[in-house]
Parts: C-alpha cells; structure tokens; sequence
C-alpha cells in the first residue's frame, strides 16, 4: 500500500460512517471539524459550546511545563522523577510553566446538530467526551480499520516518522486542505493559526510540507518553461 501524508475528505467521512453509535460519531467528527488536539478535545465541556451558534470554546493546553532542579537548576520534563544532572529527587517539585489560553472556533451544522442530540439532559460542567485518550485513539483506529483504512502508512516529509492512522490526522488533513484553500491568501493562513492554536504562524506554515500541490505546480511551471 503507497505511503501517504494526509487523509483525504473522502476517507474521513467514510471513518465517520462507520460509527456505530452517537458518541463516536461526534468524536470523529469534531476532530475533523475542528481540528483540535485529543487533549483539547477531552477538556470541552458542554458550556463551553454554544450549538446554536455553532461556536466552541476550546482551551488551549500544550505548554511547556518544566521543572527546575533546587540543587542545580537544571531543566527537566514535567514527569521526571530525578535530575540527570545531579540526581536531586524532583518527584515533589511542582512543574512550572503553565499558560492556559482558550479560542473561541467554529463548528459545522453536522457537528453541531450532533452535539445537541447528543448533550440532551447533560450538566453543562461536565465534560462532552468522558474518556480517557487511549479510548479516543481505539475509536480512530478501528474506525480507519472498519473503511478499509487497515494497514495505511502516512509519512510525515519533515521528520521522516511513518506511523498508522491516528487522531492527529485529522488534525494534519483540515490544515492541508485549508491551506490548499487559502493559496497565498495571509489572511486565511493566519485563520487557520487562530483555529489550530499555534502561537507561532512558522508552526502553521508547517503544514504546507504535507501537500506537493504548491510544489507540483511550481514545478509543472518550470517543466514548461524548460520544454515546452
């Protein structure tokens, strides 16, 4: 099976069909409405969703937490349990570093009349999705399993890591199509930085290494240039 970078439309509404049941239809689809992380995902709460008019505020949790040695002052993981330097027991230091930021996004119809059969009698604190993220990979994963998605390879060109289907695919095919949207528009490049979350728009522009539309049609230009 020939190695892809992103998923297609085609594929992700396939995986939707899938679903068998409420919960994971919504799962699949506001990933791939949204583009959010699992993490983002898991920390919604119904208030935070106003499905009227299809808005969702999604808080912004991927920060580079860190602790520091007392001793040393070494920079360590959030969940390093000793210092590498000088082997001081960091299990009771707090990590520091934490930012919380929140965005307010859009959602789709389909979502969002989701989202209202689905919070039907629900308390607005609690959380939409209450699963752990290991449950929210299995969904993906057997529902690129049960389209026929089973085996597919996706390779990221800026690292060279290949791995199967997983959540931030969905995440990775709305940033490609956006792009692919926008062409050289910078107002709607800067959109999809607003909808994604990143704090720099250089992480946004990342994305365009996923697609060779742009580069392909350089390059046909060229080819014609040289031959006519």
């Amino acid at each position: 099976m020939p190695i892809r970078t992103f998923l297609t439309p085609s594929e992700i509404s396939a995986m939707i069909a899938t679903a068998d049941n409420l919960r994971d239809k919504l799962i699949l689809s506001f990933l791939s409405d949204t583009g959010c992380r699992v993490s983002e995902l898991l920390a919604v709460r119904f208030e935070d969703i106003d499905a009227e008019r299809q808005e969702v505020l999604i808080p912004h949790l991927k920060r580079g937490v860190k602790k520091h040695c007392p001793k040393c002052s070494r920079t360590s993981g959030r969940s390093t349990k000793f210092c590498s330097k000088c082997g001081q027991d960091l299990s009771r230091i707090e990590p520091e570093g934490i930012e919380e930021r929140s965005r307010l996004i859009s959602i789709g119809y389909e979502t969002a009349e989701l989202i209202k059969v689905f919070s039907a009698g629900a308390h607005a604190e609690k959380p939409l999705i209450p699963l752990s993220r290991q449950m929210v990979y299995k969904i993906v994963r057997d529902a690129a399993e049960a389209s026929g998605l089973r085996g597919r390879v996706f390779l990221n060109p800026e690292t060279g890591k290949r791995h199967f289907v997983h959540p931030h695919d969905f995440r990775t095919a709305l940033a490609v199509s956006w792009l692919d949207y926008a062409g050289g528009d910078a107002s709607k490049q800067k959109a999809l930085q607003e909808q994604l979350g990143h704090r720099s728009f250089e992480t946004t522009q990342r994305y365009n290494k996923l697609s060779p539309a742009a580069v392909r049609g350089v390059g046909d230009e060229v080819r014609k240039a040289r031959f006519g």
